[in-house]
């Protein structure tokens, strides 16, 4: 600490020098190596001119140094709301590398997150994977112009325990407390507060004369027992290697590595000042590595007396045999294991003893079972028995030949013959006997049927059968019948049906319309629409209004077959066919337009003046409405989340739903998280309750990788807005909306996708939290940026977006301001008037279609008078 306390001290006195002084040849103070990382603030309250101040002072000062990688190394950090490492303390090793480094730094211009600076330099600047040396001192200068946002003192405090030299130096609007938590003590050493930034490098002068002093050990040991070494201004005493410093701070122990077990010898320690060597106990030799220890192996004197193995054991050997066999009474030679001699039960008929083992064998004609231990006899017949006609019967060694119930076997034993049961006597069959499988039957001659005795025959009825081939009688005869027809009708050239006599053949002038033929006579009928007259023949037409007008609203017509009504002057037949109504409704009924009334066929609607949207009474006017969305977000899902941040996140989700009016035609969610992939966790069509979406919501899993919110976001274009997943047509102009929930910067590039989200017409809300990058959340949000734009540093404070967030069309009530066409604009206008002029044609065609009725009507009523 002294000595990185000294060497600090030194560049600034130096650099104060350089500033305040003519300057020499030489340096006036030269100190050893050091680690040495400028951490300087890139917050938005420092100006451009301010920051080119603070950058010439890294690089002043760097000019001064003994720069490399055995000497001085120097690393550059510059935070605001995240924390950007410039270049680390392995990266370069001359001082102009450093330089052109620094020339190029963009300030970071976001907030001033120190904490969170101090804690990336104690965990990764310093850090040996970066370049920081174990025995050098490591030295933070801390230059900043404004009050933390995040807490400090806790971070410093363990960045100080760690071994961190911290110097805070704030200029201007710098709080003194908070420089104060950083710097190491004493504070007078390490807080320096200057009123503007072209005044750092005056900080310096103070610590000139008291780090460049006399080398106070030139003129005595001051009692150290080895070594003493000097500091501006005062002495220390060292030992030598292998020594350690007693508490007088003067006199040196030696160091007993054995002792305090801080050796990794396998069996004997041996110490020495610092140091030790290892040994070995009896009948052990010490390795090639001097540390660890390995039994002599007596087996490797030669072995030619053991037949299999040799086994090295502690002052000795002792011989094995291979796996299956045994070793004899020699203890040298080795048999092969009998495993039958054990017993061989499990074998149905021989063992066969083989190495490590044994198999079963079974006896001619057998064959050796799946279970390796049982025999089956061969079944012959499994082989295929073509050559038997009927059975195969398989026995030892071959098989036999059998034929089924009611057949003998030939003599060529193999094919058979079915008995033939006539041939002993038919004589109780009245026509024939025939053979069947073991038996008889008796059969009749054509035309006759077998009677209830099975032997004799009757010649059949086919009248009997039915005679639905005959329309009217039926006459049997032998093998077939005849067909005859009731008086009145006459049989068909078919000789089967009949048909009725027709007597309007015969002449029917004497009835007006139509004869209709009956048995044995006829009578006149009327034509639909029409009734008979009393004279039985002439015919009037129906009068269907004289039962009364059938509900017509104001007159009916009688027509052939029917009616229709017909209104007065001034009035419009509905689609009913009945009822009248005036043919402008807005003139004729208290229609309740705050603005406008609009009459259409038999209804009329409101309308509102252009810029004002039609409320859901159907009646007043209002400058907006809470709009339909459809609504999709992409909520990070990488490792640095944490997992009980993404609760939270998940928390902020449901929030957000909580404000929308979610149901199928009306607000649509969907939900996407991302990592180093991309899950849609459900799609805009699945979910059409808050209820549904909030519970899909908590059941999430945390992915747990890396950040690619450039892949997300070509998800989101390509597939979350599509009709598949449940987006609604663009013609519907139902807005799109997307939100991107981000913890940290993203590995791969958004502004492409960032871009064609916006040009599909989707617009961009971005919500950043932590170690999130302002410039990739204003990428993605839309215009205007101060209402889609949302950053917090702590991921409790996120519930406080959610209520600020309203994702509707209206600017008064939403920080979020969504594009939503006018329902009475020109578009919505011209569907309401293709509607309209549809269902006036199909009116039209109604009329026209009565009209010609009511002419034919007329028309028949003059030819008959």
């Amino acid at each position: 600490m002294i000595r990185a306390l000294v060497y600090v001290g030194v560049l600034i006195a130096i650099m104060a020098a350089t500033e305040g002084r003519p300057k020499s040849a030489e340096p006036k103070c030269k100190s050893g190596p050091v680690d040495l990382v400028f951490i300087i603030d890139g917050s938005r309250s420092v100006r451009p001119h301010e920051f080119e101040t603070m950058r010439k002072f890294m690089i002043d000062i760097i000019h001064e140094l003994d720069i490399g990688l055995e000497a001085t190394r120097v690393g550059v950090v510059q935070y605001s709301s995240q924390v950007q490492n410039v270049f680390s303390l392995k990266a370069f090793s001359k001082p102009e590398q450093m330089v052109k480094a620094i020339n190029e730094i963009i300030p970071l211009a976001q907030g001033t997150m120190t904490g969170l600076a101090i804690r990336y330099a104690m965990n990764v600047a310093f850090s040996a994977e970066e370049g920081a040396r174990p025995n050098v001192p490591h030295v933070a200068v801390i230059v900043t112009d404004g009050r933390p946002q995040d807490r400090v003192a806790e971070v410093a405090a363990a960045a100080r325990e760690s071994g961190i030299e911290i110097y805070a130096v704030g200029v201007a609007r710098a709080d003194m407390t908070s420089l104060r938590a950083m710097a190491s003590p004493p504070f007078e050493d390490h807080v320096f507060l200057v009123e503007r930034f072209d005044l750092i490098h005056q900080f310096g002068l103070q610590f000139q004369d008291k780090l460049c002093g006399m080398d106070l050990c030139l003129e005595s040991d001051h009692g150290c027992q080895h070594i003493c070494e000097s500091s501006p201004g005062s002495y220390h005493c060292l030992c030598l290697p292998g020594y350690t410093l007693n508490e007088d701070g003067k006199t040196c122990t030696p160091i007993d590595l054995c002792a305090e077990g801080k050796h990794d010898c396998d069996q004997i320690c041996i110490a020495s000042p610092g140091s030790f060597t290892c040994d070995c106990n009896t009948r052990y030799t010490l390795n090639d590595d001097k540390r660890t220890c390995t039994m002599i192996d007596y087996c490797s004197f030669g072995n030619d007396s053991c037949e299999h193995q040799c086994v090295s054991v502690l002052s000795g050997f002792k011989c094995h045999c291979n796996e299956g066999y045994s070793l004899n009474d020699d203890l040298k030679t080795c048999t092969m294991i009998d495993y039958c001699s054990f017993g061989n039960d499990s074998c149905e008929h021989e063992c066969v003893s083989v190495l490590q083992s044994f198999y079963c064998r079974c006896h001619e004609g057998y064959t050796l079972n799946e279970d390796e231990t049982t025999c089956t006899m061969i079944d012959y017949c499994s082989f295929g028995n073509d050559s038997c006609e009927h059975e195969c019967v398989s026995v030892l060694n071959g098989f036999n030949c059998r034929c089924k119930d009611g057949y003998s076997l030939n003599a060529d034993m193999k094919t058979c013959t079915m008995i033939d049961y006539c041939s002993f006597g038919n004589d109780g069959c009245e026509h024939e006997c025939v053979s069947v499988l073991k038996g008889f039957h008796c059969a009749c001659n054509d035309g006759y049927s077998l009677n209830d005795d099975k032997k004799t025959c009757t010649m059949i009825d086919y009248c009997a059968f039915g005679n639905d081939s005959c329309e009217h009688q039926c006459v049997s005869v032998l093998k077939g019948f005849h067909c005859f027809c009731n008086d009145g009708y006459s049989l068909n050239d078919d000789k089967k049906t009949c048909t009725m006599i027709d007597y309007c053949s015969f002449g029917n002038d004497s009835c007006e319309h139509e004869c209709v033929s009956v048995l044995k006579g006829f009578h006149c009928r009327c034509k639909d629409g029409y009734t008979i007259n009393d004279d039985k023949k002439t015919c009037t037409m129906i009068d269907y209004c004289s039962f009364g007008n059938h509900s017509c609203d104001h007159h009916c017509v009688s027509v052939l077959n029917g009616f229709y009504c017909r209104c007065n002057e001034g009035y419009t037949l509905q689609e009913n066919g009945k009822t009248c109504q005036s043919d402008n409704l807005c003139n004729t009924v208290e229609h309740g337009c705050e603005y406008q009334c609009v009459s259409t066929p038999g209804s009329y609607h409101c309308i509102c003046p252009e810029g004002h949207v039609l409320q859901d009474d159907g009646k007043s006017c209002g400058t907006c409405r809470s709009s339909n969305i459809d609504l999709v977000l992409l909520i990070d899902g990488s490792k640095s989340v944490r997992p009980q941040n993404f609760e939270l996140v998940k928390q902020f989700v449901n929030q957000v739903v909580d404000q929308l009016d979610v149901s199928p035609k009306g607000t649509r969610v969907g939900l996407v998280q991302y990592s180093s992939r991309v899950r849609t966790e459900f799609p805009l069509s699945m979910y059409q309750t808050k209820e549904e979406i909030k519970k899909a919501v908590m059941n999430v899993e945390y992915m747990e990788k890396g950040t690619m919110t450039g892949l997300a976001l070509k998800h989101m274009v390509e597939n979350s807005f599509s009709e598949a997943d449940g987006a609604r047509p663009a013609e519907k102009n139902i807005p799109r909306v997307g939100l991107v929930f981000t913890d940290g910067r993203s590995q791969d590039d958004i502004q492409e996708w960032a871009k064609k989200a916006k040009e599909a017409g989707i617009t961009m809300y971005a919500v950043g939290v932590g170690k999130a990058v302002e410039d990739e959340l204003r990428e993605i949000a839309s215009e205007p940026m101060e209402k889609h734009f949302f950053y917090t540093a702590d991921f409790t404070a996120i519930s406080q977006i959610a209520e600020n967030l309203k994702l509707n069309v209206c600017a008064a009530e939403s920080q979020g301001e969504i594009e939503v066409k006018d329902p009475c604009a020109c578009e919505s206008l011209v569907e309401f008037q293709q509607v309209t002029m549809s269902t006036l044609d199909q009116l039209n065609q109604k009329l026209s279609a009565m009209t010609k009725r009511l002419e034919v009507l007329e028309s028949q009523l003059l030819t008959r008078k």
